[in-house]
C-alpha cells in the first residue's frame, strides 16, 4: 500500500488515526505542532517558498513523502475532527523530558 492509499479517518481519534500512517505523516504532524504553532498553511507555504528558492523558515525533508499532499490531508481530518491530530503526540513527548 502507497502513501497516497492511507486514509485518515476522522471517526478515529487522533492517535489511532496517525497509528496506520507512515512515519513521515507522524513527523510531519508534529513539525507543525511544533514549529508552526499548528498552522498547516504557515508549513505549505513555507514548503512552497523552499522549492521555489525564496527564503523560508525550516528546512523540512521528509524523504519519500509528498508534504504538500500530506499537509492538506492532515488538515482536512483535523477540520473534519474539530481538534489537533498531534496533541496526544505533544504530551507524550513533554512526559518523556
Amino acid at each position: 500500500m502507497s502513501d497516497r492509499d492511507v486514509q485518515l479517518d476522522p471517526a478515529l481519534p487522533p492517535e489511532a488515526a496517525l497509528s496506520g500512517a507512515p512515519e513521515g505523516v507522524r513527523r510531519l504532524a508534529l513539525i507543525v505542532a511544533t514549529l508552526y504553532a499548528g498552522s498547516w498553511d504557515d508549513c505549505a507555504e513555507d514548503l512552497r517558498r523552499r522549492r521555489a528558492g525564496k527564503p523560508y523558515l525550516y528546512r523540512i525533508d521528509v524523504p519519500g513523502l509528498d508534504e504538500l499532499a500530506w499537509l492538506n490531508r492532515l488538515k482536512t481530518y483535523e477540520a473534519a475532527r474539530g481538534e489537533p491530530i498531534a496533541s496526544h503526540r505533544l504530551q507524550t513527548a513533554e512526559t518523556r523530558l
